[in-house]
């Protein structure tokens, strides 16, 4: 009988556990804050850590490639293969130099956030991305390469496959836009402190480069 219950213990942990998942999944769109709250409390999910920065790193790659027209230049199955690579890489730099460098300037701006919560929050913020996942599919399989090249004579030759095509960017658009306000709550959080100290978080290295940048070029020209 006390085995009977010990199983059934387990079994509704598990349940728990799986419900909790779902949960962090739906409620970071409404209430970012308090999810991250919950998510930094709790032990590290090692392994939904890991989807989260593999799959949300592949569409930001994805997203790039559609914008620099990368399909011109190579074949689509050429394409998705050195997608795969850079991610792998890019995750890496993405979660422990990039989260250390907001972890930096985030303390500069009074945030008392640690390195692990400030990592944290970039891979969770990578969720409405993975979402994305649902057109990002269809879409490779309806257009194929022509999802990145500036010439598309397949979908142009065919009304409807406009109307998905665009059905699609609207929806990428809208979680895109999104995307952006959860990261910012996220990392705020992380910190401990507003979504604007996060945004500054977040432009502050990008001008202290662009600074740096200059100061090299002007060097290397005199």
């Amino acid at each position: 009988m006390e085995l009977l219950k010990d199983e059934q213990r387990l079994h509704d942990a598990n349940g728990s556990n799986g419900n909790d998942r779902w949960n962090i999944w739906l409620k970071i769109w409404i209430r970012p804050r308090e999810t991250m709250r919950r998510i930094l409390n709790e032990p590290n999910n090692v392994d939904q850590v890991i989807v989260l920065l593999l799959v949300g790193g592949f569409i930001y790659g994805l997203n790039q490639s559609v914008l620099k027209n990368s399909g011109d230049s190579t074949s689509l199955w050429s394409l998705l293969l050195s997608l795969t690579f850079a991610t792998i890489i890019g995750a890496i730099i993405y979660y422990f130099v990039i989260g250390g460098l907001f972890y930096w300037v985030g303390k500069l701006l009074g945030g008392t956030g640690s390195y692990r919560d400030v990592r944290l929050s970039l891979a969770y913020a990578y969720i409405p991305s993975v979402i994305t996942l649902v057109t990002w599919i269809p879409s490779l399989i309806l257009f194929g390469k022509e999802n990145f090249t500036s010439e598309t004579p397949r979908m142009d030759s065919s009304i409807g496959l406009l109307i998905i095509f665009l059905i699609f960017g609207i929806i990428e658009f809208i979680i895109g836009i999104w995307s952006v306000f959860i990261f910012l709550k996220c990392l705020g959080e992380a910190h401990r402190f507003s979504a604007w100290k996060a945004l500054l978080t977040f432009i502050l290295p990008f001008i202290l480069l662009v600074i740096l940048g200059g100061i090299i070029a002007v060097a290397l020209g005199g």
